[in-house]
């Protein structure tokens, strides 16, 4: 798989596969907004470091095709006793390792499911593992996913391998806040930024996704806010609160601080939903925004939702939508650097009032 297919990421991904292999450095951030593709070019370069049939670009994994990475761990079990009729893998043995978690070289950890943040104990048993030279590839590489919620404690914890690193290991973390991290950790790794993607893009991807109706997947990578995670869970019927987004939108007016402590607690009570519900808002306003200025309308979305953003935005004055998108930008970056988010959207839904009542 050619690292430069990764769609909206080709020329970041390229250009960081050839200082892999020229100058390392021993740590890197990949920051940017969710579901953009920083973890996946994170994993495609260890590929492309560790392959051992075609390491560098095209590396030998297609890890969304590989037929047994998808099948029930019964059929793997199959494959390994030679079944002849078990699911069967072009990957090399070492990009299956790594796909699956058991390479010995590298480590992969991420917030645990059903908890706040990255573990401390998680990120020791990590530093364990640095500290050990690799037995099977060059290089030993590790991933640190959803590194926006590694608690202080665990950052100290890496902080000494960040100062002093082993010089056969290369750390990547993967981050939707830059900020949410330490200064001081933050200062000894090389920051790479990723983008928001392109609607062009996004559309490609949920091509490959399997949405067919091109008008389907424009009006998809429009409300996915430049992300493809945000966009394949739409087409997977994942619709987000759009509907009741506007209704209270609608009556703005009239929300107090009781109506704003309601919504908030409804829509934006964790930091993943107050995210991406803060961007859904600067989305929709941002339509409601050009319909205004640009004389656009809002073919992609469906009939009810279009009636409804057209009534918003007979209803808005331009400054108040623009105070609206200013504060949830605000807020949704807020958020991302740990801020309370049910106080975030109480004082957002304040705002959105007193704009929209011309105060």
């Amino acid at each position: 798989m050619p690292i430069t297919s990764i769609l909206g990421h080709r020329e970041i991904a390229a250009r960081l596969l050839a200082e892999l292999h020229s100058r390392p450095s021993h740590a890197y951030l990949f920051a940017g907004p969710r579901g953009v593709g920083k973890a996946l070019v994170a994993t495609s370069l260890v590929h492309a470091m560790m392959c051992e049939r075609s390491p560098g670009e095209n590396f030998c994994c297609t890890t969304s095709h590989c037929p047994v990475r998808i099948a029930p761990q019964t059929e793997r079990t199959r494959a390994r006793a030679g079944d002849t009729d078990a699911p069967r893998c072009d990957c090399c043995s070492a990009c299956v390792q790594i796909a699956t978690g058991v390479h010995p070289d590298f480590t992969y950890i991420s917030r645990p499911v059903g908890r706040s943040e990255v573990l401390i104990d998680q990120v020791r048993d990590l530093i364990a593992r640095l500290g050990v030279r690799p037995s099977r590839s060059p290089v030993r590489m590790a991933i640190i996913d959803d590194a926006e919620v590694l608690g202080e404690p665990a950052q100290n914890a890496l902080l000494k391998t960040l100062e002093e690193p082993p010089g056969h290991a290369i750390i990547i973390m993967v981050s939707a806040s830059e900020r949410a991290l330490l200064d001081t950790v933050r200062s000894r790794m090389r920051v790479v930024r990723f983008p928001a993607l392109q609607p062009a893009d996004i559309e490609a991807i949920l091509a490959a996704h399997g949405v067919i109706d091109k008008a389907h997947a424009r009006a998809l990578a429009l409300l996915a806010r430049g992300s493809a995670a945000n966009a394949i869970a739409l087409a997977d019927g994942d619709e987000p609160p759009m509907k009741e987004l506007l209704d209270a939108l609608s009556h703005g007016k009239s929300i107090d601080f009781a109506r704003a402590q309601s919504l908030a607690q409804e829509f934006f009570a964790n930091r993943d939903a107050a995210s991406g519900n803060f961007e859904l808002l600067a989305r929709l306003l941002e339509e409601i925004l050009c319909y205004k200025l640009l004389k656009t309308d809002f073919v992609a979305f469906p009939p009810e939702t279009r009636s409804k953003l057209m009534s918003l935005a007979d209803s808005m004055a331009v400054d108040a939508v623009v105070k609206c998108i200013d504060a949830a930008v605000r807020a949704s970056a807020a958020v991302g650097e740990n801020a309370n988010p049910r106080m975030q959207a109480e004082n957002w839904w304040t705002i959105a009032g007193h704009a929209m009542r011309g105060e």
